[in-house]
């Protein structure tokens, strides 16, 4: 008996529309296997394509999720203090904070209760009223890029300046930091001065 659950009957209902009689059999002619009845429908023309419908619902969702987070995006979090806004948080932001790290946003609630700080909701501040959720992103995005792009430039720079740089040569001259100096010798004084060939002398005083 061929092996198969009840799930790939279903799905090869919604695919096709074929009744359950037909997906079982179906089912059974390809030894349960749900990949090979796929392509046994499509072979055939019985697959049903994916409908205006299902698309403008799937954008619909999109469109409300969009919605949902432009709204979450709006509502600030005010945290003020004689008047002195301390902290303008959205929403969304918040509700990020309580999933990822809660110890956070209870910390900081219990602190700003003990300070005697105010805590408002403003759900349509002006300073954010032009600004989206996707307006948002775009920015962060674009900081992003403008971010590695300068540093990509300066690592670039940097080493390009470090080819660029000439080798020093090697002088014959005295080491640096040296410099001759003239020495009162009594008449009669004999001075033989050898050059060692680097960059020093020496001299015989007799």
């Amino acid at each position: 008996m061929a092996n198969y659950t009840i799930d790939d009957i279903e799905i090869l209902r919604k695919k096709s529309g074929i009744t359950y009689e037909e997906a079982v059999n179906l089912l059974e002619y390809h030894n349960g296997s749900l990949s090979r009845s796929l392509i046994d429908l499509e072979k055939n023309g019985r697959l049903r394509e994916e409908g205006p419908q299902t698309r403008a619902a799937a954008s619909d969702k999109q469109t409300g999720l969009k919605k949902l987070f432009n709204t979450l995006f709006h509502i600030r979090l005010m945290v003020k203090h004689q008047e002195i806004v301390v902290a303008n948080l959205s929403c969304l932001f918040m509700i990020a904070t309580v999933m990822v790290a809660p110890h956070i946003a209870v910390g900081g609630l219990i602190v700003s209760l003990i300070l005697n700080y105010r805590i408002s909701i403003d759900r349509n501040h002006p300073a954010f009223a032009s600004d989206t959720f996707d307006s948002m992103m775009e920015t962060a995005k674009t900081n992003m890029q403008n971010t590695v792009q300068n540093f990509s430039r300066s690592f670039s720079a940097s080493e390009e300046a470090e080819k660029a740089e000439p080798e020093r040569p090697h002088s014959a001259s005295a080491a640096s930091g040296t410099r001759p100096v003239n020495v009162q010798f009594p008449r009669g004084t004999q001075v033989d001065i050898r050059d060692e060939g680097d960059g020093y002398h020496e001299a015989d005083i007799g």
